[in-house]
């Protein structure tokens, strides 16, 4: 190798590094993890928030005679990328408001009361095509949908109610449903409080009555 080929690999190799220890170093500290792209490629999670579920977002409306309508674009749904809707990459519902009074100012239609957004999950592993999961199965594919109301809007697209999401609402579910867990709750106090420590004075107005203590759990 030429003295300029080792200058140019030994260059090459020092900025290496020193991106790498920079994207340590950042992901250490919490450093511009988020405002630039250019972090992405310095990360060793690339696939944080990676799920096994694949989700759809459908929008129903409910008119004031009873009837329901699936709120969709009559002139078209935008796709910008493959077959999957603009609606679809919306995960956290941020600009459903948005759509919901964009399609719905937009058309004709009865008086409409309420507009449900249901969220529809199943696991990937269903989206394989039929020659690949034949080769990795042995049963059949037989998807199943699992279908979730995610929030209630009234006919501006203003949220009434919002729910968590089907896999945070598994979560909470399996926690609740959890005997040890409930146990523990009861019987432990957290050592990070905002609360004071009573010194003499709260002391005696307790015993005056004055204040009511939190009750034992032991």
């Amino acid at each position: 190798m030429t003295g300029t080929g080792k200058w140019i690999a030994g260059l090459f190799i020092a900025c290496w590094f020193g991106v790498m220890s920079f994207g340590i170093v950042g992901h250490a500290l919490k450093v511009g993890l988020c405002r630039n792209t250019l972090s992405y490629f310095v990360v060793w999670d690339m696939f944080c928030g990676w799920r096994a579920y694949d989700a759809r977002t459908h929008l129903i409306a409910e008119s004031s005679t009873g009837r329901y309508y699936a709120v969709r674009e009559p002139w078209g749904e935008f796709c910008p990328f493959g077959n999957i809707g603009r609606i679809q990459y919306d995960v956290s519902n941020h600009l459903l408001p948005k759509q919901i009074n964009h399609v719905l100012s937009h058309t004709q239609h009865e008086q409409i009361d309420h507009v449900y957004v249901v969220q529809e999950i199943w696991p990937k592993q269903f989206n394989m095509p039929e020659r690949l999961w034949n080769h990795y199965y042995s049963e059949p594919s037989d998807k199943v949908s699992y279908f979730h109301l995610r929030a209630v809007c009234g006919s501006s697209g203003q949220a009434i109610t919002v729910f968590p999401d089907w896999i945070t609402q598994q979560t909470l579910n399996s926690i609740a449903d959890n005997p040890r867990l409930q146990r523990e709750v009861r019987q432990t106090q957290s050592r990070f409080s905002t609360l004071y420590t009573p010194v003499r004075q709260d002391q005696n107005r307790i015993s005056s009555g004055l204040i009511t203590p939190f009750p034992s759990t032991n």
